[in-house]
């Protein structure tokens, strides 16, 4: 019995062994090397809120952030510059454009139309379309049966934000 009892004795110690090694306990050079690693992280982040109300923002690893208000708004990160978005105004041309969508009833085809037309104004307007009205056309069926479909117009008026990179 003292035997079985001195058995389990060194398998129980062997376990905690081997537990404190698997979880490095007492290791100190590990903390220290960790301590004395360098970090990805940035020392410095900088964020400037462009009068449109957008920020922008830079981060660095190195102490070489800056950021100014002149000329609408900057930050400045290791030397790279980035000023702020202009603020949009809506534009003076205006320019008209028709698109028809189908459907399985009036409102169906009218909202393909609009969407047609929404694809029509993104195309032109790259920071987007204003002071639009649109002017519902018709809805006239597709055959002689209700089933056949509609098929409706919308025309928009509108102008564009300027310049195109606004915000």
């Amino acid at each position: 019995m003292n035997l079985l009892r001195q058995s389990w004795l060194w398998s129980g110690l062997l376990g905690v062994v081997l537990g404190l090694a698997a979880c490095n306990a007492g290791d100190v050079g590990s903390e220290e090397e960790g301590a004395l690693g360098t970090s990805e992280a940035a020392l410095c982040t900088v964020e400037q809120t462009c009068p449109s109300g957008t920020p922008v923002t830079c981060s660095s690893p190195t102490t070489g952030c800056a950021s100014g208000a002149d000329n609408g708004g900057w930050v400045e990160c290791d030397g790279v510059r980035t000023y702020c978005p202009p603020a949009c105004t809506c534009g003076t041309t205006r320019y008209t454009a028709s698109r028809y969508g189908e459907g399985a009833t009036c409102g169906a085809a009218m909202t393909q139309a609009r969407s047609l037309l929404a694809s029509t104004v993104a195309a032109r307007c790259p920071a987007g379309g204003c002071n639009s009205s649109d002017v519902l056309g018709d809805c006239i069926p597709l055959g002689p049966n209700r089933t056949d479909g509609f098929r409706a117009s919308v025309t928009r008026t509108y102008s564009c934000k300027e310049p195109a990179n606004c915000r």
